[in-house]
């Protein structure tokens, strides 16, 4: 298993993840650092840390051109692209898949997306999927089904976000919401698991996050 902080591809904040411990990290990605595409790949090839998988723009498919230059960005970086954007649904996948994406992808699961409908809508289609645990928890699942699902479906999932939620909102640090952080880490580790993991918290909550990893894993 690949352990992954994450940040934007900025030399600054990619040097601040590797002094935080990550030799790995998920780029974040906003249309300013596209719209300089060779100077972000630049940035991030000349870092101490390996760009592991990229995170599409939160952008519309009116501007799908920033998503085939984040499967660029991913292809130059030999990097997983994570397709995911708030003004992007399930729906959206049979236009996606028209994009004809060179790198290897998978399509994160929405927030409150039921698990059935992630098994018909995604694995079932024959794509990958990126299993982001907050999101699950918003579906009103617990840790039992999240641990039956990764079981189930772990063949199909190459990258997980993990960070902790409330029953509104996500992304927050371990212990500050209402999931069983101890547990779902246990899960991620008993299952086999061998693709990437990120630690989707904000950055100054990742070393704490790697940390409670560790402990809770070893």
């Amino acid at each position: 298993m690949i352990v992954a902080g994450k940040c934007p591809p900025e030399k600054e904040e990619l040097r601040y993840a590797a002094e935080r411990g990550f030799e790995h990290v998920e780029l974040y990605l906003e249309k300013k650092h596209l719209d300089q595409i060779e100077e972000t790949v630049e940035n991030v090839k000349k870092s101490d840390v390996e760009a592991v998988s990229v995170h599409t723009p939160h952008v519309s498919l009116d501007n799908r051109g920033y998503l085939k230059l984040a499967d660029y960005l991913a292809s130059e970086l030999n990097a997983y692209l994570v397709f995911h954007s708030q003004f992007l649904h399930h729906t959206h996948i049979p236009e996606l898949e028209k994009l004809n994406i060179k790198s290897s992808y998978g399509y994160e699961n929405n927030p409150g997306v039921s698990k059935t409908f992630l098994e018909k809508g995604i694995v079932e289609q024959g794509h990958e999927l990126v299993l982001d645990t907050a999101h699950f928890f918003l579906g009103d699942h617990s840790s039992e089904d999240f641990r039956s699902f990764l079981e189930t479906n772990i063949e199909c999932i190459e990258l997980i976000h993990l960070c902790d939620s409330s029953w509104t909102k996500d992304g927050l640090p371990f212990g500050e919401g209402d999931m069983d952080m101890e547990r779902f880490c246990q899960d991620i580790d008993d299952s086999g698991f061998d693709g990437i993991l990120v630690f989707e918290v904000m950055p100054d909550h990742q070393e704490d996050a790697f940390e409670k990893w560790k402990d809770y894993t070893r």
